[in-house]
């Protein structure tokens, strides 16, 4: 009957050196997690620019099919 306390107590030590160490240890698992959080948050601000900058070519590339040049006869010698 005295092993039961015993085992009791052993595993309540183990328990608060198990969370002092979690504590201590709090910065190594924090700074990766942090980082991850950066990067993500990094790349769906990379996303969003690319398909607003996607969206502003193609408008432009629309504008630009519409619109006819014309061009003068010293135009088309330059271009020859």
């Amino acid at each position: 009957m005295t092993a039961i306390p015993l085992t009791l107590v052993v595993l309540v030590l183990i328990a608060a050196l198990f969370g002092a160490a979690s504590v201590i240890f709090t910065p190594i698992w924090a700074v990766p997690i942090g980082l991850v959080l950066i990067a993500a948050v990094a790349g769906m601000d990379a996303a969003r620019r690319r398909r607003t900058a996607g969206r502003r070519m193609a408008a432009l590339r629309t504008r630009a099919k519409a619109e006819s040049v014309e061009f003068t006869e010293r135009d088309k010698q330059t271009l020859a």
